[in-house]
């Protein structure tokens, strides 16, 4: 389960990352994360957030998301991209990993997954936006592959967090996105829900992942409506919670 780092700042955290050399949190609707071009959102969240966290909202990468299956491996040049404007933020992405000390790494949510990934050993973090399109596109395995690949990291000792999303109670699809699906969906009054939950832990444990390295906050954005924001429940307009990891 998720614990909260200041209950009543809207900050949030995992008993997996305690004692370790990174910092990761979620927030909650406290704060809109969206960009600030984007409607009407108040310009100091993001940096009050950070200030709670303990890191610089200047430093921090976000990304435009495409709903797909791209990393990016964050390096110092891409250091405050996408801090706080979608027109300088990493473009085509879903996902960021990095072996640089105090860069934020963020993902935006309104539904879809937060996924935290930590490697003590070789001291690599990151983070993916994962909705069923990512899941489709096997993000959360190409993110285990690319520790590999980028960090010689050994799924074993990789530690991830699932933070708040849409669960099995109120992801309604059609029967075109279960049949992507069929071991993650089920059928409730002649309607069809996915277990997004499921589908990302399949993946994992399929990648290698130990279960015992993966903490999930249990959290339904859709249930939540005074915690969460939810573009199922709310539409286009809706806020956004930001995810963050960051190496200390």
């Amino acid at each position: 389960m998720a614990i909260t780092l200041f209950e009543d700042k809207g900050c949030h955290s995992f008993e997996i990352f305690a004692g370790a050399s990174v910092s990761a949190a979620f927030s909650d609707r406290k704060f809109n994360m969206r960009f600030s071009e984007d409607f009407s959102v108040p310009r100091n969240d993001r940096e009050i957030f950070f200030q709670i966290l303990g890191a610089s909202a200047d430093r921090l990468v976000c990304m435009d998301q495409i709903h797909g299956g791209n990393i990016v491996l964050v390096t110092e040049s891409l250091r405050g991209k996408g801090a706080h404007c979608r027109a300088d933020a990493v473009p085509n992405a879903d996902a960021l990993i990095t072996r640089e000390k105090g860069i934020p790494l963020g993902v935006l949510t309104a539904d879809c997954a937060s996924v935290f990934f930590h490697d003590p050993r070789k001291q690599a973090a990151g983070v993916a936006h994962v909705g069923w399109r990512g899941l489709f596109n096997k993000l959360p395995q190409k993110m285990v592959a690319a520790f590999s690949g980028n960090f010689l990291s050994r799924s074993e000792d990789l530690c991830v967090a699932l933070g708040p999303m849409i669960r099995r109670c109120c992801y309604e699809v059609g029967a075109d996105v279960a049949s992507h699906f069929p071991g993650a969906v089920e059928d409730r009054d002649g309607k069809i829900y996915l277990d997004l939950t499921a589908g990302i832990l399949s993946a994992l444990l399929e990648s290698g992942i130990r279960r015992e390295n993966i903490e999930d906050c249990g959290l339904c954005t859709h249930c939540h409506e005074h915690r969460f924001y939810s573009y199922r429940r709310e539409g286009r307009e809706t806020g956004r919670m930001i995810s963050v990891m960051m190496l200390r």
